[in-house]
């Protein structure tokens, strides 16, 4: 019975892994990589109109996308600047939905490191204020609670381009 329960547990994980197909869920989108960020999109419309109200700048498609690399991890410092937090090796996914239906504009979700935003509603201080949620989350051991998170999210916002 001992040589059994191996050869059982393979059967069971064989099953299980060939019972449930794999996620397509990053391959449905293109992926542009930049210093703090993966951004995931549909369509190179969907990154224009996201860089277009996140910087107030049209990038030629799809030719050139550093001009969304550079606004994107522009926000990104800029956040880490206000807050003075620098957590090692910083990397958010970002998620660009092209129309809002309900709910929140953007939104981090901490346990999978991504910010889901909806493209033609975003600002650069909606993106910052998510933002900021991600790097007060990857900063401490212990996030501290979400009350404190919104607190200093909110002020991100109101003073992001505040010095300009």
């Amino acid at each position: 019975m001992k040589r059994a329960k191996p050869l059982l547990y393979i059967i069971f994980f064989l099953i299980s892994v060939l019972s449930f197909p794999p996620q397509s869920y990053a391959a449905e989108y293109k992926i542009l990589k930049t210093k703090h960020a993966k951004i995931h999109y549909n369509q190179d419309k969907d990154l224009g109109d996201f860089i277009w109200r996140i910087s107030g700048k049209r990038i030629n498609q799809p030719a050139d996308f550093s001009l969304a690399k550079s606004a994107v991890d522009r926000i990104i410092e800029r956040v880490q600047s206000i807050l003075d937090m620098f957590p090692d090796n910083f990397h958010i996914a970002i998620f660009l939905h092209p129309t809002y239906k309900d709910g929140d504009i953007a939104l981090y979700k901490h346990k999978a490191r991504a910010l889901d935003v909806y493209v033609d509603r975003v600002t650069d201080g909606v993106l910052a204020h998510e933002i900021a949620h991600a790097i007060i989350n990857s900063y401490f051991d212990v996030p501290p609670p979400k009350k404190v998170q919104e607190i200093l999210s909110q002020y991100v916002d109101r003073h992001l381009w505040s010095d300009y």
